[in-house]
């Protein structure tokens, strides 16, 4: 009998090791990320408002949509732009594409509180990871309140899981030499991206 429950006990163990809490996104893993839904390990776009063209738009777990985690997003609208938008602190961080006839991947997004830029503004360090199947036309930019904000790709070629980094405000309007900063592109000011092959 002692040994039935050693034997249980181990194959509970064994049950907790490889349970999905190990498949997390490594967003999910990041301190302080303010996205919901940051890997879209959900399964779906809950946390998310998809707007626009949402055709051949969606969660996969398939290869080579899925930088880490379980599941990526695919995005591959045809003829016309498809959003995918998140209101993360007062603000609403959009992402546009369309890849046609091909697929964007989209995983693990970070978006964390940096500091204080003055009385009620905030600066908040972001990125993701973007992977391109290369069919054109294509397009992929990332809105702040509707305002481009870069990286601006524009019938990109091919290319593995990339991540792009960069830092945007919240609040009130940082002072005009800052804001050039910003309008130079909030994940992708030159110097700042990071490449990664898939993770």
């Amino acid at each position: 009998m002692k040994l039935r429950a050693i034997v249980l006990l181990f194959g509970a163990f064994c049950f907790l090791v490889t349970s999905p809490v190990w498949a997390q996104s490594i967003c999910d893993n990041t301190a302080g990320n303010l996205v919901t839904n940051c890997g879209f390990e959900t399964g779906n776009f809950s946390g998310w408002t998809l707007s626009g063209n949402t055709g051949f738009t969606g969660v996969t777990s398939s290869a080579p949509y899925v930088n880490s985690g379980t599941y990526g997003a695919y995005l591959g609208p045809v003829g016309s732009d498809g959003y995918l938008s998140q209101f993360i602190w007062g603000n609403t961080w959009t992402f546009q594409f369309r890849q046609d006839p091909a697929y964007w991947g989209l995983d693990d997004f970070v978006i964390t509180f940096a500091g204080s830029c003055g009385p009620g503004c905030g600066i908040y360090n972001g990125s993701f990871y973007l992977y391109n199947d290369g069919g054109t036309p294509n397009d992929f930019t990332v809105l702040l309140n509707g305002v481009d904000v870069g990286p601006s790709l524009v019938d990109a070629g091919a290319f593995p899981y990339t991540q792009y980094v960069g830092f945007g405000f919240q609040g009130a309007t940082p002072e005009p030499g800052t804001m050039i900063l910003m309008g130079t592109g909030l994940l992708g000011l030159a110097g700042v991206i990071r490449r990664k092959i898939g993770v």
